[in-house]
């Protein structure tokens, strides 16, 4: 669809290369000229810059012999209008009169479709994200993989892979059968009016942990009085302490199912135990147990409701114990079973990866960490019951196969890099070198909410609904002091982007700090920046009513601020292309915000709809147009909402 910058530089790259002709002897460096071609840190530099004193010394000539040649060369081309020697560097000014024409030829001609890489090959790719533990709300965290996963969906739908989204549901992991023998405790109770499925579910998941713990506690407390280690009868008491006043936070959320469960679990003498026969019977697919798919199953109508607000889909809901009871699970096993990595470890059947870490380009080739040390990978507990990496390894091969899936990316948390680790090198280990090699894990660091201390198990957690209805209310006050009417559903459109845009310009490398006044901030960096931004363009087309078919006045594309926007737009190809091999969505935030700032600039001093010289205009609203196809493209690939007014 037309990649204008890159053009730019591989015309630049084929200068360079005639003017080092039987100059250079260097092969590598003709092979990859272009990767020395750099923007200048300012613009009065220029708009390119070849590092002409790093060129000398790669192919072992003098700058005074090789610094005419550049000149002469780069001087050749159409698209520079001048070039300068500036402390060893080769500064190139661009000739704006015919690559602000090649820019906006390639944005007209491609319409919405600019930014989509060329000569890419289609590919199917599966990404699995959020797959949180169906046993409370989505917290932040959750809404960040949510949001993440999202992303990279669109990205990948944006340059023409199709693709698909699927959601784990860990339904015989031991926090669902926490969840699970609380529920039954309970006498399977109705959710109440008030309150969403997810949130009320929560809440008892939260009760019934929290409760067990506290027995557990109790009893080595018993234990510790009768000792003389004062330290860690202290640490108990401390602990209890602790425990007992997160369930009287819970209670005052729902009073009667704590007294009913603080009694009904008392009456089990092993309330684990009962908590693990919960666990094996519904793996076994025990009818008597099936009330455990039962409250997953409203757990997951708050979640979806949740998606829904968010405006975060998904295509697939796979079930783990579908897994487990079609069969598949046992397929793994079995032939994990006959593989030669496999031994006992402890007494319980594992797969040992000593020989497959051994070997460096191996290593490499599953991402497998060089300093990630890798234990054995045990395929089921003593009582027979698997575990989760083992059925990981099952869904795994499901994915690839029903969606015939070149790619799977796992958007997980970096807390499991460890197991996702161990289930690339069992994919290996069990003779499926092409989905171990193609297993993306995509992991992503934790979300601070400062003030906030967050766990599941005892209910502590900003959920992502609370953070939405926050941020709702915040943008109809901001709303409200600028005299502007904004409706419900408006209010949450620019609330849920401002949660995409902040989530998505941190690298998800780093600890993401939650700021809502800078998530709304409409000055700068921000989800309603862009949105505010892309409404202005839209306004201007609105006054012209139709764009230009020729007659732009390219003879003025060489002023400020036209050629710095016109640059600018120019790149966003070459943005997409690569964040698309990174993965990083910040530096495709960082493009958006920076285009918005120089977009704004022009709007706030060049009249466009009503400039008087015709060519001049038109020049001026192709270049809107251009601004609102980017920021449009940008925001569908980051999942916001695109508006129309604001």
């Amino acid at each position: 669809m037309g990649n204008p910058f890159a053009d730019l530089k591989r015309s630049v790259g084929a200068a360079l290369s005639k003017a080092l002709e039987g100059l250079c002897l260097n092969a590598e460096l003709s092979d990859d000229l272009e990767s020395l071609i750099e923007e200048p840190p300012r613009r009065e530099f220029g708009d390119l810059s070849v590092p002409a004193t790093r060129i000398s010394k790669l192919c072992d000539v003098s700058l005074d012999e090789l610094l005419p040649r550049l000149m002469e060369s780069l001087k050749g081309l159409e698209v520079v209008e001048r070039v300068e020697v500036v402390g060893g560097y080769v500064n190139i000014f661009v000739n704006y009169s015919v690559f602000g024409a090649r820019v906006l030829n390639s944005i007209l001609t491609s319409g919405l479709r600019y930014g989509v890489p060329e000569g890419l090959k289609s590919e199917r790719v599966v990404v699995e994200y959020i797959s949180a533990n169906p046993v409370h709300p989505l917290h932040v965290g959750s809404g960040r993989n949510a949001v993440l996963g999202d992303f990279l969906y669109r990205l990948h739908k944006f340059v023409g892979n199709e693709v698909q989204r699927r959601y784990y549901v860990n339904d015989v992991g031991l926090q669902s059968a926490y969840l699970a023998y609380g529920y039954f405790k309970l006498g399977l109770p109705s959710i109440p009016p008030h309150m969403k499925p997810d949130h009320y579910l929560g809440l008892i998941y939260a009760a019934t942990t929290t409760i067990i713990d506290i027995m557990r506690l109790k009893k080595a407390l018993s234990r510790a009085e009768g000792s003389s280690d004062l330290s860690r009868l202290n640490e108990i008491r401390g602990e209890l302490d602790s425990l007992i006043g997160d369930l009287a936070r819970i209670a005052d959320a729902i009073p009667n199912e704590v007294s009913v469960l603080s009694e009904r679990i008392a009456s089990d003498e092993d309330p684990e135990s009962k908590v693990m026969e919960v666990l094996r019977g519904y793996e076994r697919g025990d009818k008597n147990f099936m009330f455990a798919r039962e409250v997953c199953n409203k757990v997951l109508e708050g979640i979806q409701e949740t998606l829904n607000k968010l405006n975060v889909g998904m295509d697939v809901w796979d079930w783990e114990s579908d897994l487990v009871w079609g069969g598949e699970v046992d397929y793994v096993v079995e032939k994990a079973l006959e593989s030669k990595y496999y031994r006992l470890h402890k007494g319980a059947p594992a797969l040992f990866f000593d020989d497959l870490t051994n070997d460096p380009l191996l290593r490499e080739r599953l991402k497998v960490p060089k300093s990630l040390e890798i234990p054995p990978l045990i395929l089921r507990r003593s009582d027979g019951s698997t575990l989760y990496t083992t059925r990981d390894i099952a869904y795994t091969l499901k994915k690839f196969k029903e969606f015939s899936a070149a790619k799977v990316i796992n958007v997980i948390a970096v807390e499991q890099t460890l197991s996702q680790a161990q289930l690339r090198l069992a994919l290996q280990a069990l003779g499926f070198p092409k989905e171990a090699e193609n297993l993306i894990h995509y992991s992503y660091e934790m979300v601070n909410l400062p003030g906030t201390s967050m766990s599941g198990r005892r209910g502590r957690y900003v959920t992502v609904d609370e953070l939405l209805n926050k941020l709702v209310e915040m943008v109809k006050t901001i709303m409200s002091e600028r005299d502007a009417e904004i409706s419900g559903d408006q209010a949450l459109k620019i609330a849920r982007s401002a949660v995409k845009y902040m989530i998505l310009s941190v690298s998800p490398s780093k600890t993401l700090v939650l700021d809502l006044k800078k998530a709304l901030d409409l000055k700068q960096n921000s989800g309603p920046y862009i949105q505010y931004t892309y409404v202005r363009a839209k306004s201007v087309l609105e006054k012209v009513g139709v764009l230009p078919q020729g007659g732009l006045d390219l003879s003025k594309a060489n002023k400020e601020p036209l050629k710095t926007l016109l640059f600018e737009l120019s790149k966003f190809p070459e943005v997409v292309a690569e964040v698309l091999v990174s993965g990083q969505p910040e530096d495709l935030v960082a493009y958006a915000n920076n285009l918005a700032t120089i977009f704004n600039k022009f709007y706030d001093v060049e009249p466009i709809a009503k400039e008087p010289d015709e060519g001049y205009r038109a020049l001026k609203v192709a270049i809107t147009y251009g601004a609102s196809v980017v920021l449009r493209n940008f925001m569908e690939i980051a999942g916001m909402d695109v508006l129309d007014r604001m």
